[in-house]
């Protein structure tokens, strides 16, 4: 079993969670990098009942290429993004890793929408990569 904990830049919004990790990941996809503003974002994904979150959000709903419904959630004072969570899975809940303080557990497992990817971005060649969603 795995403890995470973490919070957003200002302190306002802090979470722990308890439980397995059903997986990790990078995604390049234009709306990961746009909302992160990043060249990808890196998720961890675990049960939302695992995960214990203190303090107010503020989401914004968007559709992805898919045509599913994503939702993400950030910090209304400092912005931070802290979750994404997918209507096609709604007991999954992706923390976004930099907000986390066991920085040892964010091991990503694999590469999604590396068609999309920056081109200065470089993919790690022993984690699988795919050029949209697998499955």
């Amino acid at each position: 079993m795995t403890k995470l904990t973490g919070q957003c830049l200002c302190g306002d919004v802090k979470f722990a969670a308890s439980g397995d990790i059903a997986m990790q990941g990078n995604c390049h996809c234009t709306d990961c990098r746009q909302s992160s503003g990043s060249a990808f974002a890196t998720l961890v994904f675990m049960g939302k009942n695992a995960v214990e979150i203190k303090g107010a959000l503020k989401t914004f709903d968007h559709v992805v290429d898919s045509g599913g419904t994503l939702t993400k959630s950030f910090c209304p004072n400092c912005g931070s993004q802290l979750f994404t969570a997918n209507r096609a899975r709604p007991n999954m809940l992706g923390i976004r890793a930099g907000t986390l303080n066991e920085h040892e557990e964010v091991k990503p497992q694999f590469n999604v929408y590396a068609s999309s990817k920056m081109a200065c971005t470089h993919l790690d060649p022993d984690i699988p990569a795919f050029d949209k969603m697998p499955g």
